[in-house]
């Protein structure tokens, strides 16, 4: 009977090679997969990218916000190349653009630019990615199982297909996956069936916005450089219209999670900092700042959202119009779950990486300029060909610039062409 099963297995996978197979899928199309997109396409390789949304679809989500480093650790050697090689102007180097100004000058140039030599699939979700013929459990330090493509299964308004790769490049980030608001990680209570009336992500309450903060009571949780951005809007929305307010709730008992540091390269991340330490002395009328405080439970009541807060251990019952939940994302690794991932018990990216990440910080935060040069064997999962990138793979640490990502993806290519023999 096991003679017979593997005698199947491997007529199955012979019929596979008749189809097409890609050299490269890529798994979203931000700055990292349009680089990935650009780099790979240099090499004369078969590559097919896929976008959920759009290209750029995350960066426009918070496209109001400005960067804090400046065009040249944001652009990709690749993609400029491609800019270049097409006689496209590039913003200067020193410039700090927003995220709307990255996506509409150099992000979308770029795709647009790529469109024609390479497939870039927007509207397309990729559902899952598993080896052709092979289950998670099969083949442990087979070198048989990386012989075999990759079957990537997606869908495009609401029809679903199969593509064949011999290497998948997940660049799909952590932004789509927001954490839970409640404290320990864990949903607050009532947050599941409340999930849609909180906002995960960085919204423009000055902006595009407006008509929803403007006169309303918000609760703004978590102490990141997101959050931060949230609040310095609606303080400034509040000084416009004094009826708006908001409370913030931090975890930590001293604030924020922002620390200065010395002589800050980054001129926009120091800015932020000491607008922060301002704002803590200078808060707009009506409106809180409370540390030690995790969210507890919520619920609608009326027209608004019931919550309750525990600060300092102590529970506050209070009631808000909205709920702005800026705490973090993490990876989503539905679509690799059938593949072999080595994932780090505490940040949920790939081992090697988290591991070096972890040696290099302990348990406090990083500098994101630290991180360049990290070394091809912290992409390496044990699925041979399939490389976690970008955002993603830093998992629940937000320390990631995006020049680490574009190394990442120089990295990756070298590997896929030296060690699975790609001949171009």
């Amino acid at each position: 009977m096991e003679t017979n099963t593997k005698d199947h297995s491997h007529s199955m996978r012979s019929t596979t090679r008749q189809a097409h197979i890609h050299d490269l899928a890529i798994v979203g199309l931000g700055p990292v997969g349009l680089e990935a997109a650009s780099a790979s396409n240099a090499l004369g390789l078969d590559v097919i990218g896929f976008e959920a949304t759009k290209v750029g679809g995350h960066v426009d989500q918070w496209g109001q916000v400005r960067l804090f480093s400046p065009f040249e650790l944001n652009a990709g050697p690749a993609g400029e190349q491609v800019l270049i090689n097409a006689a496209k102007t590039l913003p200067e180097p020193d410039e700090i653009m927003t995220g709307a100004t990255f996506l509409n000058n150099y992000l979308q140039p770029l795709a647009d630019q790529l469109s024609g030599s390479v497939a870039l699939l927007e509207g397309v979700r990729v559902l899952a990615v598993g080896r052709q013929g092979w289950l998670k459990h099969e083949g442990i330090d087979s070198s048989a199982r990386a012989t075999q493509p990759f079957r990537i299964l997606v869908e495009e308004n609401g029809n679903e297909r199969e593509v064949l790769a011999r290497s998948v490049f997940d660049c799909s980030g952590t932004y789509g996956r927001p954490n839970w608001a409640g404290g320990s990680g864990i949903p607050a209570r009532g947050e599941r069936q409340m999930r849609n009336k909180i906002e995960y992500h960085v919204p423009d309450p000055t902006h595009r916005n407006r008509d929803k903060f403007e006169s309303s009571r918000t609760l703004l949780i978590g102490g990141g450089h997101s959050a931060a951005t949230t609040a310095l809007a609606l303080a400034e929305l509040a000084i416009e219209e004094p009826k708006t307010s908001f409370v913030w709730a931090t975890r930590g008992g001293g604030g924020t999670q922002l620390h200065p540091l010395t002589n800050d390269p980054l001129r926009e991340r120091a800015k932020l900092v000491d607008q922060i330490r301002d704002l803590r002395t200078n808060l707009p009328s009506g409106s809180e700042w409370l540390t030690q405080a995790q969210l507890v439970a919520v619920w609608a009541e009326g027209q608004g959202i019931g919550v309750e807060v525990a600060v300092n251990g102590d529970i506050r019952r209070d009631r808000f119009d909205h709920i702005v939940a800026n705490v973090g994302y993490e990876p989503d690794d539905t679509i690799y779950r059938q593949l072999q991932i080595h994932e780090c018990y505490a940040s949920r990216g790939p081992m090697n990486l988290a591991t070096t990440l972890l040696a290099a910080s302990g348990d406090g935060p990083t500098d994101c300029l630290s991180h360049d040069g990290l070394g091809k064997d912290t992409i390496q999962n044990p699925e041979s060909g399939f490389f976690i990138l970008g955002a993603k793979s830093f998992g629940k640490n937000s320390s990631f610039l995006m020049r680490t990502g574009y190394g990442q993806v120089s990295a990756a290519l070298s590997l896929i062409v030296s060690e699975l023999h790609f001949t171009k």
